[in-house]
């Protein structure tokens, strides 16, 4: 898997706007307003909640995928565009692979255990 740094946003807690703006060529301040658009209509004070961030994926095309609890640098995926949630102890981040290429702020990604695999259904 290849990597490549990605940063159009520099805000705390953004990964979740990094990997919308990668996967949907969205700008940042589009993406932001209807993720808090989406989270208010779902009743939550975040569109960083899981809830929030998977109906946005759901509704553009993304279908969830097994693989919990397999280390980042051991994921074997095949062409095509993904969201990765994951985590290690208290840490959450989520980031966009494209065609295995890891879009990120930095490949510190690799030591992160999957939560979910969010697949663009073509």
């Amino acid at each position: 898997m290849n990597f490549i740094e990605y940063n159009p946003v520099n805000e705390k807690g953004a990964c979740v706007l990094r990997t919308f703006s990668k996967l949907f060529n969205k700008d940042y301040n589009t993406l932001k307003e209807e993720l808090i658009k989406l989270a208010k209509e779902l009743n939550y004070d975040s569109y960083n909640e899981i809830e929030v961030f998977e109906k946005y994926l759901s509704d553009n095309n993304y279908i969830k995928l097994d693989g919990k609890n397999t280390l980042v640098s051991n994921l074997t995926l095949d062409n095509g565009k993904y969201a990765i949630f994951a985590f290690k102890d208290d840490f959450y981040h989520m980031f966009p692979i494209i065609d295995n290429t890891i879009y990120d702020i930095n490949d510190n990604c690799l030591n992160l255990y999957v939560i979910s695999i969010y697949k663009l259904n073509e």
